[in-house]
């Protein structure tokens, strides 16, 4: 700046010289003079430029933020959600063909109370099937229904500690998101408390199956730890945990007597679940590359430790590919064999035999991406319910279209 001062005042000089052959003595005096105010303007200027550089200069990154945030204020509001298209046919053992159009819609805001609260409110399309938000097209295009998904609050406590409340996301860590335990779509009620570091990561929660005592207060409570470490050109995810389901003597918790295969106590009053589930799973998970490609392989096994029989369950299956960005591709393939009372059925997987226990079969998984957003797959269900009974073939088909928002 100073040398752009400089050059502009040697250039007025020359001006002023030049002026002199036509100007009086008296008019030159004048211009010098007003040349002296405004250099001297100009040296005030420049010292106040450089005073505020200096000042911005110690304004950390801290302060920089707070101001930012003061300026926007909170909360700060943000947006997800998916629609999802599904064509599905069926062909099970004594039962007709059958075939249906099904969509999925879920919307929910998340908002950004303070530093280390959010606030998550998720609207879902569906029926009150706590482990289904699809809905079945039909009835000459009646409105479908909406309801409540997800409500609750998350406070991060520290880096490494984070506590939920409300009706939450699923906190337990699932091995590519099997669902022997737990359906992709169940959103558990109650409070959970999470603790992650680079290595370790552990869970603990409280969830009411029915929290009113008038109701016959029943709940799950359970416990999971887990342990990550590299191994080479791979990383090892493995970990246990321990859930109990207090539901022996309790009625079924949708009404009828629909234990989703679970055994039950019949009498003239009606019938019961006939014990407890204390499951004990395990898992392990190898993430690593094949073909140029991203390659999972995982495990999983449970036990009800309430039961010496039909007690036990297991997956496992494997992963190649992520259809993420456009034009790439993913394949999976899963074998489960899931006993009667190796679970609790009612939160299990709902497509996987037609959902509940005592069910075992292959899973063959594919999908495109046609944008980041935009995604096709494929599901095939080969399948046998009953297996140590009257042993019915399941077979179901489920094409998809799902875009992110």
């Amino acid at each position: 700046m100073k040398i752009w001062l400089g050059s502009t005042l040697m250039v007025l000089s020359i001006l002023v010289s030049t002026a002199s052959f036509a100007s009086d003595s008296g008019e030159l005096a004048a211009i010098k003079r007003d040349l002296a105010r405004l250099m001297a303007r100009i040296e005030v200027l420049e010292q106040d430029n450089q005073s505020l550089r200096g000042a911005q200069a110690q304004v950390s990154p801290a302060q920089a933020s707070s101001v930012k945030k003061a300026s926007g204020g909170w909360p700060m509001l943000a947006w997800r959600g998916d629609v999802r298209y599904r064509y599905e046919s069926f062909e099970i053992d004594q039962k007709d063909d059958r075939e249906r159009n099904r969509l999925r819609a879920r919307v929910a805001l998340k908002a950004t109370v303070s530093e280390t609260v959010d606030v998550v409110v998720g609207l879902a399309s569906g029926s009150d099937d706590p482990v289904s938000t699809n809905q079945t097209l039909g009835s000459a295009g009646t409105t479908k229904g909406l309801g409540l998904d997800q409500a609750y609050f998350s406070w991060q406590v520290n880096e490494s500690i984070n506590l939920k409340a409300g009706k939450i996301k699923n906190v337990w860590f699932k091995p590519v998101k099997s669902e022997l335990l737990w359906d992709g779509d169940y959103n558990p009620e109650g409070v959970a408390l999470s603790y992650a570091n680079q290595s370790f990561f552990g869970h603990a929660a409280v969830n009411w199956l029915e929290s009113d005592t008038k109701r016959d207060q029943a709940f799950a409570a359970g416990i999971q730890a887990g342990w990550r470490a590299s191994l080479g050109d791979y990383d090892l995810t493995a970990g246990a945990g321990y859930h109990d389901v207090g539901v022996a003597g309790h009625e079924a918790f949708l009404g009828g007597d629909d234990f989703f295969g679970n055994q039950s106590l019949c009498q003239e009053a009606g019938c019961v679940y006939g014990q407890d589930y204390e499951q004990v799973q395990f898992f392990a998970m190898l993430d690593g590359r094949w073909l140029e490609q991203p390659l999972t392989v995982y495990l999983e096994g449970v036990e009800n430790l309430a039961l010496d029989a039909q007690n036990r369950g297991w997956s496992a299956g494997f992963k190649i590919g992520k259809a993420s960005k456009p034009r790439t591709w993913e394949l999976g393939y899963q074998y489960e064999d899931l006993e009667a009372d190796a679970v609790f059925g009612l939160t299990t997987g709902s497509d996987f035999g037609g959902g509940g226990t005592n069910i075992k079969g292959h899973i063959l998984k594919g999908g495109w991406a046609v944008t980041k957003a935009w995604k096709l797959s494929l599901t095939y269900f080969n399948n046998e319910t009953d297996p140590d009974g009257a042993q019915r073939g399941y077979q179901r088909l489920q094409l998809d279209s799902q875009i992110k928002f």
